[in-house]
């Protein structure tokens, strides 16, 4: 980074000895240039001429050139060295982009005493840098010329050197600005007249719009503006009106500007050679307006008199009067009110110059209006008056000014838009001084009516004070009138609910203990006390000195039942819940049934639906929990209670209800006695539901509550066919909640659903091995009807009645045994599957459920003797038999489907499914290869059979695509003696070459990878197929109770299980340990079980409280000890002082 040093312009830092001596030298030669000591300069130059060559013009060397720091200091000898001897470039540019000659014209001063001629060193210097080949039009980064830095300076001298060598005199910058623009920017009227002697461009504009007249205008030299009209007057007359009026991007004329900056004998000027005083701008300011902003009485009656309107307004409407008072200019005020102006003139708001000066407090201005006699019954647009606008200015003078004159106590009645007072705006703002004052003025009214005003939302001024927080307002004039706490708005709200819903601690604290506490518990017309608007605005500090008054109700209802804890809970303000649970609040109170958003809810309802899992902590934690999760919701198959609700929205607060119902011993894992107890309430729904009942719909109509009840009493209801709520265990199938899945609680659950189930499952696997039995049996017994037909010509009918005739039979031993028992097993297991099918419709169709279906059709459809032939001979339609190998097939299939759901093989078999799932995908994908090459080996291939149509041409391609590509066969067989013109191949070349690209792409690279893919991934694999396995079995065992509760809807559920996993104890017992065992390792991998490093954290917890327990007896002990020596040593002390003072006195 470049530093510049104390003593040089800008010399660079460098590290290395090269670049240290090239800033020697550069330091040396600036201070040579700087001391004006030529001799040494020369010398050093003859010394180092070929380094300081090198350096002159190097710009990472110095920051300033070595030339420009030359021309600064003024001496021509040295810039001459630098140029003929060091070759100084004489056009090199400094960070600005400046040359040297900018340099010369904005450092030569233009002071005549130090000079006397016109030989000055100033103009040699110009001239010097301009003869060694200085550009004298060069522009800098901001586009100016040397001629613009001397205009813009006032460098005389300058300027009259640089257009004697030609320079350009209408050079542009960037933003389109000459050198006579600057000039006239500056007023400097001796460099405009030596420009434009010269021949300048009078009507040059800026990109601003400004042409000279608008710059020179906006100085404050008249002198320079009569110099400019008189030019312009001289030499273009025509042109002079045009220029006076010319406006620019703002609509500025130059009159406009010079209202501002100039006397009245210039605008007279003006406005005699054509300016016209009317013109306004694009904004619509006129000639007053500009004279406002610099106050000069001529000009007032110069305007007044050219016929400017003096009313005339901006595009906000304001005038030259209202501008006057916004800026405070009171001469000004006066000399427009003395002219004439109108004081009631409105601006785009409505607003009269009298109410400006009221909003500010400008008390003399006001009292100056006033002696005008303005319309003081004016109002804004928002229906204000001006004793509302004082004190919404919050000036106490300004009010009390106004409010001396018995005119305007009327417009303390008068109100807004909004119904507003201006005791209203005085209570919001909180200033008692002026709210005082109105009251006082109002005494006539009554101070009880003044106070009690209501507004358009019937709020008072005590209420506005409440909503806002000013507790001097109430203390000062509402102590001795306590009733107006009593009075409501129109939504029923006492100025206490405000106070609370705005969080005002000191100002319920105060009216609690100044008014009647039954204050403090009054209902709007909603049913909400002031601690709902606490509980609801989470206004704690509120909340707490609600809840110490007396006789406060912390479960009040409003008219839908909701109370302050379930507002809380429903915004998930958790500080507020906890408070109003620790003040006995009741969170199993529900929501009225008839509410449209949250019918029969109660606080824990709200709190899991709003995601707030704090709150649901709280809430299960008091001593409320377990009814809260005996809350129902709705009806039919949509009833809902919390725990399905937090198994749907929010699986973490589920987490912690299975936690709560999950009790561990906090003996050892390991001890003999260790026990977990599991209650199984929240996944069985075997405790009583809260349900609706007629007395929560008492907020509907009469006759609607009537038809509800007859619904209820006779059991009408139109959801009584569909009564049955959804399976907690489903739910976490349906929402893969594989973390609920997992939990101790919901093993045990499954592990005696199957326990229970246990004997049903035998019987059920025994029926289904029997009956496959009995299918393969009769498969293998019967003769395959395609080897009878062998060899004959005749039909199966034909063939049929021949074997009845010769008495054959189409099977090997009797089957009628395996045939009527595959028929009857078949159809038992139909009922089976259809019973299932009415119990639970919604969830019946799944794969396993279709499949077993077609297993047991298909059984049905072979065994069935189509006539009288066919069942005395046993033969098989050709169909049957075709059904019969399928049914079989798909039979033993389905029995890795019964294993799956019961034995510990099921994950195996899951793992497989994953892998099949994959390949069919991976296939569907890449199934144009296959099309693609079983195409060319048809059209290429077409006379040899495997090849001869397209399905035998796509078969052999699968075939091949599996590893036996057949290559001898289709490429090779040409090459046997006698071959067939079936082993030809006809293009060889194509051949060979599909032949390879199909080897390379589909049986190595294409293979390869779906296998990668297909078995990549193994433990992810592991745990999904974990999860389907738990799914599977979740749901069979929740089929098989849904159509017990069918049969048995009043069948007693077992809720509670103490698990002791050290002890053997009896079979039951033993049985539950080993299942227990099995479904967890199922559910869940032992790498990443969360419960499984849940226990380890538990066992690691329990060592440390052990530890810490030990501590703190060895603390306790230790400090006993400390304690009794310390007493010992005090005992021993006072002995030896005692024995010292027994020996001092025998002394």
């Amino acid at each position: 980074m470049a530093m510049r040093s104390k003593k040089t312009s800008g010399i660079k830092r460098y590290t290395d000895a090269e670049e240290l001596e090239k800033q020697k030298l550069v330091k040396e030669l600036l201070t040579l240039i700087n001391k004006h000591d030529t001799s040494k300069l020369d010398n050093l130059v003859l010394n180092n001429r070929k380094k300081l060559r090198a350096i002159v013009n190097d710009k990472t060397a110095c920051l300033t050139p070595l030339l420009h720091t030359a021309v600064r200091i003024q001496e021509p000898a040295i810039i001459s060295l630098l140029v003929n001897e060091l070759k100084a470039d004489i056009n090199i540019t400094d960070q600005d982009g400046a040359t040297a000659l900018h340099v010369a014209a904005k450092v030569i001063s233009n002071d005549r005493s130090v000079f006397r001629d016109l030989d000055s060193p100033y103009h040699q210097m110009i001239s010097l840098l301009i003869q060694l080949g200085a550009k004298k039009d060069a522009k800098d980064l901001s586009g100016s010329t040397p001629l613009h830095y001397a205009a813009s300076l006032g460098n005389e001298r300058a300027v009259n050197e640089l257009i004697s060598k030609s320079a350009d005199m209408e050079a542009t910058d960037v933003r389109m600005v000459t050198p006579l623009l600057l000039a006239a920017q500056r007023g400097d009227g001796n460099i405009m007249a030596t420009l434009l002697n010269q021949g300048a461009n009078a009507f040059a504009v800026n990109d601003s719009g400004d042409n000279i007249l608008h710059l020179v205008c906006s100085q404050s030299c008249g002198e320079a503006v009569q110099y400019v009209v008189e030019f312009l007057e001289k030499n273009a007359a025509d042109q002079l009106s045009y220029m006076l009026n010319m406006a620019n991007r703002k609509g500025d004329t130059p009159f406009l500007l010079a209202v501002a900056h100039v006397g009245c004998p210039v605008l007279q000027l003006l406005m005699e050679k054509g300016a016209n005083p009317e013109i306004t701008n694009y904004d619509g300011a006129g000639s007053f307006h500009y004279a406002v902003q610099e106050y000069d009485p001529q000009v007032i009656g110069l305007l007044k008199d050219a016929g400017v309107d003096i009313n005339s307004k901006t595009i906000t409407g304001e005038t030259p009067l209202y501008l006057a008072i916004r800026l405070h200019n009171t001469n000004l005020t006066e000399a427009l009110l003395k002219a004439g102006v109108n004081v009631d003139c409105e601006n785009a708001e409505g607003e009269t110059p009298l109410m400006v000066a009221a909003r500010h407090g400008y008390n003399y201005m006001t009292h100056l209006l006033l002696e005008h006699k303005p319309n003081i019954d004016k109002m804004n647009s928002k229906c204000q008056n001006v004793v509302y606008i004082a004190v919404e200015g919050n000036d106490r003078h300004e009010v009390e000014f106004l409010l001396k004159e018995d005119e305007f106590h009327r417009l303390l009645k008068c109100a807004d838009l909004d119904g507003n007072r201006p005791i209203h705006k005085a209570a919001e703002i909180g200033n008692l001084d002026i709210f005082s004052v109105i009251v006082s003025v109002s005494a006539g009214e009554g101070q009880m009516a003044c106070l009690g005003a209501p507004n358009m939302k019937g709020q008072t001024p005590v209420h506005i004070a409440a909503k806002f927080g000013h507790l001097n307002l109430l203390k000062k004039w509402c102590a001795d009138h306590l009733a107006l706490f009593e009075l409501e708005d129109n939504m029923g709200n006492t100025p206490a609910h405000l106070a609370a819903k705005r969080g005002h601690t000191d100002i319920l604290e105060w009216i609690s203990h100044a008014a009647n506490p039954r204050i403090m518990q009054k209902r709007n017309y909603l049913g909400r006390t002031p601690l709902t608007f606490a509980a609801t605005k989470d206004q704690l500090p509120c909340l707490k000195v609600l809840l110490r008054i007396k006789g406060c109700n912390v479960n009040n209802r409003d008219k839908m039942q909701m109370t302050p804890l379930f507002v809380a809970c429903l915004k998930g303000h958790t500080k507020t819940v906890q408070e109003l649970l620790r003040n006995k609040a009741d969170p199993t109170i529900r929501v009225a049934e008839d509410h449209e958003v949250y019918p029969g809810w109660n606080a824990l309802n709200a709190a899991v639906q709003n995601k707030q899992l704090e709150c649901v902590r709280l809430l299960l934690e008091s001593d409320h929990g377990f009814d809260l999760l005996k809350n129902k919701t709705g009806r039919g198959s949509c009833a809902m209670t919390p725990f399905r609700q937090m198994i749907r929205v929010l699986p973490e607060a589920a987490q912690l209800v299975l936690d709560k119902h999950t009790t561990k011993s906090e003996l050892p894992h390991t001890h003999q006695d260790y026990f977990t107890v599991f209650i199984f309430d929240p996944l069985e729904d075997s405790w009583a539901l809260i349900k609706s009942s007629t007395n929560s719909n008492k907020n509907l109509p009469r006759v609607t509550r009537l038809l509800k009840r007859i619904e209820i009493t006779t059991g009408m209801d139109r959801n009584s066919k569909n009564n049955k709520m959804e399976h907690p265990l489903r739910m976490m199938v349906k929402f893969q909640r594989e973390e609920l899945l997992q939990h101790e609680l919901v093993i045990a659950s499954l592990t005696w659903k199957r326990i229970d189930r246990m004997a049903l499952n035998l019987l059920n696997i025994f029926v289904y091995l029997l009956f496959l039995a009995c299918f393969t049996a009769f498969m293998l017994l019967t003769k395959p009807t395609y080897s009878i037909l062998a060899g004959t010509n005749r039909t199966v009918e034909d063939v049929c009645l021949a074997m009845m005739n010769t008495g054959q039979k189409a099977y090997v031993l009797s089957i009628d045994a395996v045939k009527y028992g595959t028929i009857v097993l078949a159809i038992l297991n139909l009922v089976k599957e259809m019973v299932q099918c009415f119990a639970n419709l919604a969830n019946y169709f799944s794969f396993e459920n279709v499949f077993e279906l077609a297993v047991y059709s298909l059984a049905i459809a072979t065994t069935v003797d189509t006539n009288g032939c066919m069942r005395r001979t046993g033969l098989r339609e050709a169909w049957q038999w075709q059904t019969g190998t399928a049914g079989v097939v798909f039979a033993w299939i389905n029995l890795l489907m019964f294993f799956q759901r019961t034995t510990p093989i099921g994950i195996y078999l899951g793992i497989f499914g994953l892998i099949l799932t994959n390949l069919a995908n991976l296939a569907v994908v890449f199934s144009p290869f296959l099309v693609a090459f079983s195409l060319a080996f048809h059209l290429l291939l077409g006379n040899q059979i495997r090849f001869n149509d397209m399905r035998n041409a796509f078969s052999s391609t699968v075939s091949m695509f599996s590893g036996e590509v057949g290559l001898a066969d289709a490429m090779f067989n040409r090459y046997e003696p006698g071959g067939s013109p079936e082993k030809l191949v006809y293009y060889d070349t194509l051949s060979y070459l599909f032949f390879l690209t199909f080897v390379a792409f589909m049986s190595i690279a294409l293979m390869n990878m779906l296998t990668g893919i297909a078995v990549g991934d193994v433990e992810a694999k592991k745990s999904q197929a974990n999860l389907e396995t738990v799914q599977q079995l979740v749901n069979s065992l929740v089929d098989s109770y849904t159509l017990l509760d069918k049969f048995k809807p009043n069948r007693s559920l077992r809720r509670k299980y103490i698990y002791f996993p050290n002890q053997k104890g009896g079979i039951q017992r033993q049985l539950f340990r080993y299942l227990y065992s099995h479904i967890e390792k199922s559910t869940r991998n032992e790498d990443t079980s969360t419960q499984g490093k849940r226990m380890e954290l538990n066992e690691v917890v329990d060592k440390l409280r052990e530890k810490i327990g030990a501590l703190r007896v060895a603390f306790f002990t230790l400090s006993e000890a400390v304690t009794v020596l310390s007493r010992d040593a005090g005992s021993a002390e006072k002995e030896e002082q005692s024995s010292d003072y027994d020996s001092d006195s025998d002394k």
